[in-house]
C-alpha cells in the first residue's frame, strides 16, 4: 500500500534530519585527536563492532537492475541503483510499493533504503556554494563558470541532467564545491565517529559534455551533499573516482567497498584498526531515493521540483545556508518560473542568471558595462506586472505564504550583483576591488527597493553619462517639482540612477542607514537616492558618479551647473570647501546632512499628551516594527561581515551562548502570535 507524505511531512522528516547532523557538528568542537581513537564502543555508531552487510553477489546486483528496469527506471538507472543498494533483494521489494511524496508542483515516487556511499556524489550544482561561483559574465580568465543545471525534461521523468564544458571543467567546479564544503560544513569527524545518521535524499542524473564525450548516469544527492562529502574525505575518495571512475569500473568498485566491508577489525594494528573503524561508519548511508516525479501543476518540471524542495529545507531554518546563498537559491528560483511563463526568451534568462561571457552578451545586443549589466536586471525584474510571478518563484524555495517586498527587491538586486559577486572571489581578500564589491552590497540591496523603479518602464539604453544627463534634465525641467503622476516623465531619472547607484554603494557615497537609538538620519539610501532625482544638482552627482566609477575613481562632488566643488581634508578627515583645493568626494555623510539634508533631527519617538489607549498602542506596535525591522538589518550585516581571510565571520566562529537572548525573542514571537490569533478570530466572528 502507498503511503501519502504531505510538505510538511517532508520538511519536519528533514529539519529532523539536519537537526541532528548539527548536533554531531556542534559535538565535533569537543573532540579531540584521543576522542576518535576511542573503542567504538564508548561512541555510538550505526555498525559498531557488529559485522558490516556482506557484498552483495553480482547475481543478486543484476536481478535488482532487472527488476529496476521493470518498474520503469532507465537502464542507467535501474543499473547504478542496483550497484549502490546495499541489499538488492530489499531493493526489489521496495520498487514495488514506492511512497508518494507530495513536493511543489507534482508528486514523487521514492524508495528509502541504505545505499554505499561510494555509489554517490554530491550534486556538482550545490546550492551551498552559489556565493562562490564565479559566472562567465564576470570575464574572469580562466574560469569557464558553473555547470548547467540541474534540468530535466517536462511532464513525468526520472531523470536529471546536468551539463559542463568537458572533463576537465566538471572536475574543476566538482573541486571547487569539495573545498567550499570541508572549509564551510566541517561533519567528517563525526562521520567518522558515528556514521551518517539520518537519510540524504537521491536523485538520479546524466552528467553530460558540450565536447561529445559520453554521459556518465549517476546518482547524486539532492541534499545531504555536505554528508556525502565529508564521508567521501574520510574514505580518502576524490572527484575522478567516484564520477567517472567507479561508473565505469564496477570490479573496482566492489573491490573498494570490500575492501572495508570484509576486513576484520581485531586482525589490525591499532592505527589501521582506528582507520577502518572510521571508513566503517562512513562507507553505507540511509537514503531516500526519489524514482519518478509526476507533475500536477503547470509550469513545473522535476528540476523546478527538486530545487523547491532542498530549498524549503535550508533557505529557511533549521540549517540554512549563507543569506546571500538563500537569496541566490531563490533569484535562480525566480528564473525558472519567468522562463517556463516566457517572460524570459533563452538569450536574456542566461544573461540574467549571468551566464553569458561579455562576449557572448555584446553579440546579443546586452550590455557589458558592469554598473548597466546591474541595472539591466534591476529593469527587468523589478517591474509591477512581474511581481506575481517572481514571488512564486521565492515561495517555491522557502516555507513563506506572502513574499515582503523587501524580500522580492533583495532577490532580484542579489542577482543584479552576480557578476560583481563573481570577479570579486577571484582576487586577493586584500585587493580593492574586492573590499568594495563586499562592502557594496548592503547598500546596493536598499537602494533597489526604491519604489519607482517597478513604476515605470525603464529600461538600459547603453546611451553616455553625458547623453542620459542631458535627457534626465530634460525630463527634470519639464515637471520642476516633480509632482507629475505620468511614470514615463521618470525613465530617463531611473535609468541614470540604477546605473550610478552602482558606483555610489562601492565608493561609499552611498551607505546603510544608521543602526541604533540615535538621532542620526535614520533614511535608507533609497531614499536619498529619491532625493537625487529632485533636482539639478542630484542629477549632475549621478552622472558624474557613473563617469568616475567607470574610470575606477571616486566620485567626485559637482555643483547644479556641473563644476567641481573644491576643497580640503583636515586632520581628522573631514573636507572643507576650497576653490583651491581638490575635487571632493561624494560622502554619504555630506548627501545625508549636507546636500540632501531633512532639515530636522530624528529623535525617539516620545508619547504625545492626552494619549488614549488605543493612540498608545498603535505607537507601540509601531515602534516595536521598526525595532524588529532594524534587527532584521542588523541581523543581515552581521551574516555579512567577512574575516580577513574570506568567508563570514559568524559562520566560523558563532554566536556564543546568546540563550537569554533567543528566550527574549521567542517570548516576543509567542505573543505577537497570540494577539495575530486574536484578530484573526475577531475577523471572522459574525456581526450582530
Amino acid at each position: 500500500m502507498e503511503d501519502d507524505v504531505t510538505d510538511q511531512d517532508a520538511t519536519e522528516y528533514e529539519e529532523m534530519t539536519e537537526e541532528v547532523e548539527e548536533s554531531d557538528a556542534v559535538d565535533d568542537e569537543l573532540n579531540t585527536d584521543e576522542d576518535t581513537d576511542q573503542e567504538s564502543a564508548t561512541i555510538w555508531s550505526r555498525f559498531g563492532d557488529s559485522d558490516l552487510p556482506t557484498l552483495p553477489k553480482m547475481g543478486a546486483v543484476i536481478r535488482a537492475a532487472k527488476a529496476g528496469t521493470e518498474a520503469g527506471l532507465p537502464p542507467e538507472f535501474a543499473t547504478a541503483l542496483a550497484h549502490a543498494a546495499v541489499d538488492p533483494s530489499e531493493l526489489r521489494s521496495l520498487l514495488r510499493r514506492p511512497t508518494r511524496v507530495n513536493i511543489a508542483g507534482g508528486v514523487i515516487e521514492a524508495i528509502d533504503l541504505d545505499l554505499y556511499v561510494p555509489g554517490l556524489v554530491p550534486l556538482p550544482t550545490n546550492n551551498r556554494t552559489m556565493e562562490r561561483r564565479v559566472y562567465p559574465a564576470a570575464g574572469a580568465e580562466g574560469h569557464a563558470g558553473p555547470l548547467t543545471g540541474p534540468r530535466s525534461p517536462s511532464g513525468e521523468t526520472t531523470t536529471l541532467w546536468i551539463e559542463g564544458e568537458d572533463v576537465s571543467h566538471v572536475q574543476d567546479e566538482t573541486e571547487r564545491a569539495r573545498e567550499f564544503i570541508l572549509a564551510n560544513n566541517n561533519l567528517r569527524e563525526s562521520i567518522a565517529a558515528r556514521g551518517i545518521a539520518m537519510p540524504v535524499n537521491v536523485v538520479f542524473f546524466e552528467l553530460r559534455h558540450r565536447d561529445g564525450e559520453p554521459s556518465m548516469p549517476l546518482l547524486g544527492t539532492a541534499d545531504g551533499s555536505s554528508r556525502i562529502t565529508n564521508a567521501h574525505y574520510v574514505l580518502g575518495l576524490t572527484d575522478p573516482q567516484t564520477h567517472y571512475h567507479f561508473p565505469t569500473d564496477r570490479d573496482d568498485y566492489r573491490r573498494f567497498i570490500g575492501s572495508i566491508s570484509e576486513a576484520d577489525p581485531d586482525a589490525l594494528r591499532p592505527a589501521a584498526r582506528r582507520r577502518l573503524i572510521r571508513q566503517r561508519n562512513a562507507l553505507i548511508t540511509p537514503a531516500r531515493v526519489f524514482l519518478r516525479f509526476s507533475p500536477t501543476r503547470g509550469g513545473y518540471d522535476y528540476a523546478r521540483a527538486v530545487n523547491a524542495f532542498v530549498g524549503m529545507l535550508h533557505v529557511d531554518p533549521p540549517r540554512p545556508w549563507s543569506q546571500t546563498g538563500k537569496l541566490e537559491a531563490m533569484a535562480e528560483a525566480v528564473l525558472d518560473v519567468l522562463r517556463s511563463a516566457d517572460v524570459l526568451d533563452d538569450p536574456v534568462h542566461d544573461y540574467l542568471a549571468g551566464l553569458l561571457t561579455p562576449e557572448q552578451a555584446e553579440d546579443e545586443g546586452l550590455p557589458i558595462e558592469r554598473d548597466e549589466q546591474a541595472a539591466f536586471v534591476l529593469a527587468a525584474l523589478l517591474r509591477e506586472q512581474h511581481r506575481d510571478l517572481v514571488e512564486r518563484g521565492i515561495r517555491d524555495v522557502t516555507a513563506k505564504k506572502s513574499v515582503s517586498p523587501g524580500r522580492r527587491t533583495d532577490v532580484i538586486a542579489e542577482l543584479a550583483l552576480r557578476p560583481t559577486r563573481s570577479i570579486a572571489t577571484t582576487l586577493d581578500a586584500k585587493d580593492a576591488e574586492r573590499q568594495r564589491a563586499e562592502r557594496m552590497r548592503a547598500a546596493y540591496l536598499r537602494c533597489a527597493r526604491m519604489t519607482r523603479y517597478a513604476t515605470a518602464e525603464w529600461k538600459v539604453t547603453g546611451r553616455s553619462p553625458e547623453k542620459l544627463l542631458k535627457a534626465a534634465l530634460e525630463e527634470l525641467r519639464a515637471d520642476p517639482a516633480s509632482s507629475h503622476a505620468d511614470p514615463t516623465r521618470w525613465v530617463n531619472r531611473l535609468e541614470l540612477a540604477a546605473i550610478a547607484q552602482y558606483h555610489l554603494t562601492a565608493w561609499g557615497g552611498l551607505r546603510r542607514e544608521a543602526m541604533g537609538n540615535t538621532g542620526a538620519d535614520k533614511r535608507g539610501p533609497q531614499q536619498i537616492l529619491e532625493a537625487m532625482l529632485r533636482d539639478e544638482q542630484g542629477l549632475r552627482l549621478l552622472a558624474q558618479a557613473i563617469t568616475d566609477g567607470r574610470a575606477g575613481t571616486q566620485p567626485r562632488r559637482v555643483t547644479e551647473n556641473g563644476a567641481f566643488q573644491r576643497g580640503v581634508r583636515d586632520e581628522y578627515g573631514s573636507w572643507h570647501e576650497d576653490p583651491a583645493g581638490k575635487p571632493m568626494p561624494i560622502e554619504d555623510e555630506w548627501l545625508r546632512y549636507e546636500a540632501y539634508a531633512t532639515g530636522t533631527t530624528l529623535p525617539r519617538p516620545v508619547t504625545p499628551p492626552n494619549e488614549t489607549p488605543r493612540m498608545k498602542a498603535t505607537r507601540l506596535k509601531s515602534q516595536i516594527g521598526q525595532y524588529i525591522e532594524q534587527i532584521n538589518l542588523d541581523v543581515d550585516e552581521l551574516a555579512n561581515v567577512e574575516e580577513a581571510q574570506g568567508g563570514p565571520l559568524l559562520d566560523k566562529e558563532g554566536w556564543a551562548k546568546p540563550n537569554e537572548l533567543l528566550n527574549h525573542l521567542m517570548n516576543v514571537h509567542s505573543q505577537i502570535s497570540y494577539w495575530a490569533r486574536v484578530a484573526e478570530r475577531q475577523m471572522t466572528r459574525p456581526n450582530g
